[in-house]
């Protein structure tokens, strides 16, 4: 899936570490508004050097995602509200009413040789593992940006990282869980879950906003028109999947993660400034 071509291609390269830390970078990122993305360096507390780097590009076990590591790992009180609330979703008469409100989800299946076919597990089983981290990531960082920010914005960035892969109940599972690599048939098919989130949501009473950020949460290839909150929800939902365990892949440690997403928001995925706010 292209993981660990990114960590190879992250070690190739020098990153050059800016040794000056910034104590109000905050006040410095993009508004909402803004359209532009800049570049800057990562600050240097956010990994030492690149020997270091190095030394642990494979995760040792300690790195496991608690989520993941521990099956039976008790949700606090905010989680089990954001578990509540994906539930709310992700049910087979909520997905039922948006089949019957919206036909393009039965177009876009069928224009990709695929069965109407609900697999609520695809998601149900990444709750704890992917959605619920996304989800605490994202308000985290979004919480921390030096501007005034809406606390209705927040929630509805809250809601995007939460049901974000929604549309993966359609996606075969073979393909989501297949532990070789991906053809480019499959992987295509695969991509196809940010359209059918999408199609979902706006059958929902959510703010529309939440479907527009569920779309466009992969479109991070030299992509230069995104709002901050869509870049937040792009860093957090890469940033939580490479510190998880997949079926195609081992976790990868929070250093290594982190020169990951800067290597490609060099590239123009993402202002790079927003990594240094991820806690």
């Amino acid at each position: 899936m292209g993981f660990f071509n990114r960590i190879s291609r992250c070690f190739q390269n020098k990153i050059n570490i800016n040794t000056q830390k910034n104590a109000h970078l905050g006040a410095q990122l993009l508004s909402p508004s803004e359209k532009r993305l800049d570049r800057t360096e990562l600050r240097q507390d956010v990994f030492q050097n690149e020997q270091e780097v190095a030394n642990i590009a494979l995760t040792p076990k300690i790195y496991v995602n608690s989520y993941t590591s521990e099956p039976n790992f008790s949700l606090n009180k905010k989680q089990e509200e954001y578990s509540k609330f994906i539930r709310k979703y992700l049910n087979v008469i909520c997905l039922e009413n948006a089949i019957n409100k919206n036909p393009n989800i039965k177009r876009i299946l069928s224009e990709n040789n695929l069965e109407l076919n609900m697999e609520i597990k695809n998601v149900s089983s990444i709750v704890k593992s992917h959605l619920i981290p996304t989800a605490l990531t994202v308000e985290a960082m979004y919480k921390q940006l030096g501007h005034t920010r809406d606390e209705k914005e927040c929630q509805i960035l809250i809601q995007s990282a939460l049901l974000h892969d929604i549309g993966k109940v359609f996606i075969p599972s073979k393909i989501l869980n297949k532990k070789g690599k991906l053809t480019r048939a499959e992987r295509e098919i695969v991509q196809l879950h940010n359209k059918l989130s999408y199609e979902i949501l706006k059958t929902t009473d959510l703010d529309p906003k939440v479907a527009q950020l569920a779309l466009e949460h992969h479109d991070y290839e030299e992509n230069i028109t995104r709002s901050t909150e869509n870049q937040l929800l792009t860093i957090a939902d890469c940033y939580c999947a490479l510190r998880e365990e997949r079926p195609y892949k081992k976790p990868i440690n929070d250093v290594c993660a982190k020169a990951i997403l800067y290597d490609m928001g060099t590239k123009g995925s993402f202002d790079t400034r927003l990594i240094n706010y991820i806690n």
